[in-house]
């Protein structure tokens, strides 16, 4: 009988064999990573250009449009928002995480300094530069190199891509170093970093995101000359002066008299007044309108200003439209740079959750840079080309989801089942946190931690009758308020050689140093405990062998939990032995 498949088609072995694998690697797109700009500039009736030929533009242009003042705010926000965004790093290996995220917060102000000047250039090439870290022994990144971006060029590498039998392969481009002017060697792959932002079709230069704000900033500045060339006329008005010109005016200049026209008389005035002189007219007039209602003189010479027709709002607010047009060029939403115009409160919060939102796709586009030529490269350099690899996340700004996970946490945090990370919640908040020890018994455990293992104290001497805890409640809380301050001290000093050990990728916890044994022993004494050697020595041997199977508890906690869980461990093991005797 033949088996058929849903469709009714007969089922046969090769049914269920693997399709072709595609062609792997870099076979295709020779003309991807090539700058394109295609662009057709439609004419006006009489060949009048409709926008100027953006294309055109070099980063000369674009570094000049730096110095003005709404693009150098937009820009700057950007970096800062972005160097201010939180970030961790994760990798599958815990060893490798720690070294790359201690590595990335010494270096996290260059990485932004260097990657803002793709903001305006389009692209940031820079050299990475690594040395040896004596502490650690690795290879560590020590400084990020920005270079001039118009002496930057990328050295392509060209490889075969795909082609049919019998004709020839295209040639694909593959990025492999920079090359900079006046330098006949590139800098390899491996020591450059090089960052195109909003990169579209394979071009390394990036997007120029100036380009789209050049048009209102070159409007900008001719507006800003015109109107300051209105303000200063209007600042000192330009006098108007009337007089007769077919007459003559006797005048005494220097003692004689002399006959002058009229206008000139008055030419002669207007220029004396510019000069900040009084001004004297003859007072000449003359009668105007006929009958009763029109009878009246005025004077024959006769002064006024030029006066203002108030177009100066009109300058200021098609100035100020320029700069909402260039923030916008630059994501910038209208009102994130105009606080004081905000029409109310829920309008500003909604443009800066907006802006929020277009920095998170910023970082992520910056982050698929990091990781490859950054994180990927430190990875390679210190554990091996097939070792984990480590990635950069950002955490999101601008979530609407704040209210809701704030509501969850206080549900959690105060029956127990959550402990906030301190270390995180400092970083959130600015400040810094210290830890307040309080301890609680085996049936309830450390918050945030797992219990000592009861079988483990069996083995070492047995379970305790009754469970009670150093700096808890009750009469063995009383009774050991001095041991628990120098098990803290140990729980500290133990801390460190765990977590080195968890590090190193070792499974061995036994032959800790726990220390403090004179600190040890005298707080007992002064607890009143007579046997304070022997108990001392009882609590360590407890200690050690719960430590000895601890490993699968504590390889994932963080410093504050393991620091929490070991003080537990003591003073749990200190409270066993007081209980059996």
């Amino acid at each position: 009988m033949q088996l058929v498949d849903m469709h009714g088609q007969p089922i046969s072995s090769s049914s269920f064999a693997k399709a072709a694998p595609p062609k792997l690697g870099e076979k295709f797109a020779p003309r991807w990573a090539n700058e394109w700009d295609n662009r057709l500039i439609r004419n006006l009736p009489g060949y009048g250009a409709v926008q100027f030929d953006l294309s055109k533009l070099q980063l000369a242009d674009f570094r000049t449009m730096r110095d003005h003042y709404q693009i150098n705010a937009a820009l700057g926000v950007m970096s800062f928002m972005l160097h201010q965004i939180d970030w961790k790093i994760e990798c599958d290996d815990p060893k490798i995480k720690t070294f790359i995220q201690a590595n990335m917060e010494q270096m996290w102000t260059n990485i932004i300094k260097a990657c803002s000047q793709a903001h305006w250039a389009g692209y940031a090439p820079c050299v990475l530069q690594f040395e040896n870290d004596p502490g650690s022994g690795k290879v560590i990144l020590t400084k990020i190199k920005d270079l001039i971006p118009e002496t930057s060029l990328v050295h392509w590498k060209m490889v075969d891509g795909y082609a049919p039998a019998g004709r020839i392969p295209p040639k694909i481009p593959i990025y492999d170093g920079i090359r900079v002017w006046g330098q006949d060697w590139p800098i390899p792959s491996e020591n450059t970093f090089w960052y195109p932002i909003l990169m579209e079709n394979g071009d390394m230069y990036g997007r120029k995101l100036l380009r789209a704000a050049f048009t209102s900033w070159y409007f900008s500045l001719l507006i800003h000359m015109f109107a300051n060339r209105y303000f200063e006329r209007f600042g000192e008005p330009v006098p108007v002066g009337r007089a007769p010109y077919d007459e003559e005016i006797t005048v005494n200049a220097d003692g004689t008299a002399k006959k002058i026209n009229g206008a000139q008389l008055m030419l002669n005035v207007l220029q004396s007044l510019r000069n900040r002189s009084a001004v004297v007219l003859p007072n000449d007039r003359t009668q105007v309108g006929t009958g009763s209602a029109g009878k009246g003189v005025e004077y024959d010479f006769d002064i006024q200003y030029l006066e203002s027709q108030m177009r100066g709002a009109d300058f200021e607010r098609y100035l100020m439209r320029l700069d909402e047009e260039m923030s916008l060029a630059l994501f910038t939403p209208l009102l994130v740079l105009r606080t004081a115009d905000v029409g109310s409160y829920n309008l500003g919060s909604t443009h800066w959750v907006t802006y929020q939102n277009m920095l998170n796709a910023l970082a992520a586009d910056m982050k698929t840079y990091i990781d490859a030529f950054i994180l990927s490269r430190l990875v390679d350099f210190n554990f091996g080309t097939n070792a984990a690899r480590a990635t950069i996340n950002f955490r999101k700004m601008g979530s609407d989801k704040i209210p809701m996970i704030t509501a969850i946490l206080q549900a959690l945090i105060p029956t127990g089942r959550a402990l906030p990370d301190l270390q995180e919640l400092g970083d959130i908040a600015g400040l810094s946190f210290k830890e307040v020890q309080v301890l609680t018994g085996n049936d309830s455990g450390a918050p945030g931690t797992k219990p000592a293992d009861p079988q483990a104290k069996a083995k070492a001497g047995g379970t305790p009758k009754k469970t009670g805890t150093a700096g808890g409640t009750g009469k063995t809380a009383k009774k050991t308020a001095n041991a628990s301050l120098a098990i803290s001290d140990i729980a500290e000093r133990v801390a460190s050689q765990v977590r080195k050990r968890i590090t190193e990728g070792s499974t061995d916890f036994s032959g800790l140093s726990f220390g403090y044994d004179s600190q040890f022993a005298d707080a007992l004494v002064k607890d009143g405990i007579a046997d304070a050697p022997n108990t001392k020595a009882t609590v360590y041997a407890l200690a050690a062998a719960v430590l000895e199977e601890a490993f699968g508890w504590v390889k994932d906690m963080d410093d504050v939990a393991l620091k929490v869980y070991l003080n537990a461990v003591f003073s749990n093991c200190l409270s066993a032995e007081l209980e059996e005797d």
